[in-house]
């Protein structure tokens, strides 16, 4: 197995390796840590079954449901997984249609985010010419929050947000509360400081005017979507892929129409408590 790295910020390729069998215990740490590092990872060319695709997540952690939001598109007999997908069968959608076409970082609306999404391309769609479509940008806010000036940094780490999935999808509800995260805070695996917001789902800014939070939300979406803190992936069958939720937030490009099809297997792994970069000092 080697690690290739594909930006100077963000992702890198695991090549060599098999999924369709267990791994030994030497290359899971392998990958937790080149996971650790580089927030993304990409392992190409797999023909996996549900099981074997469960399997090699659970390498990371225990997974976590989707049942609260999304309970109509879980694979049946394999709840673990849900699909995306613009395909139609029979007049039934076959799996989430719009699959986070806008900045976001998942799950960041409740109390313990999940550490990790992976996604397993089944059908990529493909224009005319044969070049896949419907690419996903990530971008690192290890990176981000490290170009901000210092002085802005120590004013950042006094802030906290609020998550709420409600904001963007339906009108205001109980089914499922929003939360406080700080803006800044330190990641729970690595240590290292990140800019913890998402257009997708952080709604406000806590404990400033609401002209002040709707500005500096603008300005930080706009500054985490720097070219040179993002790595676009092209999809090929056959990818696993999966990302960090808590340094990396990521767009689903929607260039394809309903007649190029495409489908994913996401799973999800648990998260861990985040603290406030003052609580973690």
């Amino acid at each position: 197995m080697k690690i290739r790295q594909l930006t100077p910020v963000l992702g890198a390729e695991a090549e060599g390796l098999d999924l369709t069998q267990p791994m030994s215990a030497a290359h899971i740490e392998t990958i937790k840590q080149a996971f650790t590092d580089h927030g993304v990872l990409i392992v190409r060319g797999q023909e996996l079954t549900p099981d074997q695709f469960i399997r090699f997540a659970r390498c990371f952690g225990p997974d976590e449901s989707y049942g609260s939001t999304l309970s109509e598109f879980l694979m049946p007999g394999h709840p673990e997984i849900i699909s995306l997908s613009n395909m139609v069968e029979n007049g039934k959608r076959l799996g989430v249609q719009d699959a986070g076409q806008y900045w976001h970082t998942d799950r960041s609306y409740v109390k313990q985010p999940a550490w990790s999404s992976m996604l397993y391309s089944r059908k990529i769609p493909h224009d005319e010419q044969g070049q896949p479509l419907g690419d996903t940008l990530f971008s690192s806010m290890i990176a981000a929050l490290a170009a901000l000036p210092a002085e802005e940094q120590e004013r950042l780490e006094k802030l906290s947000v609020w998550h709420e999935y409600v904001f963007r999808f339906t009108k205001p509800n109980d089914s499922l509360p929003g939360v406080a995260h700080p803006l800044i805070l330190r990641h729970p695996v690595s240590g290292a400081r990140i800019l913890y917001v998402n257009a997708g789902f952080t709604s406000h800014v806590l404990g400033i005017s609401a002209a002040e939070s709707e500005a500096l939300l603008k300005r930080l979406y706009e500054h985490a979507a720097r070219p040179e803190f993002v790595y676009r992936h092209k999809w090929r069958v056959g990818d696993v892929l999966m990302w960090d939720n808590y340094s990396t937030i990521h767009n689903a490009v929607g260039d394809y129409g309903p007649h190029q099809h495409r489908l994913m297997w996401r799973t999800t792994i648990k998260g861990f408590p985040l603290q406030h970069m003052a609580a973690a000092a």
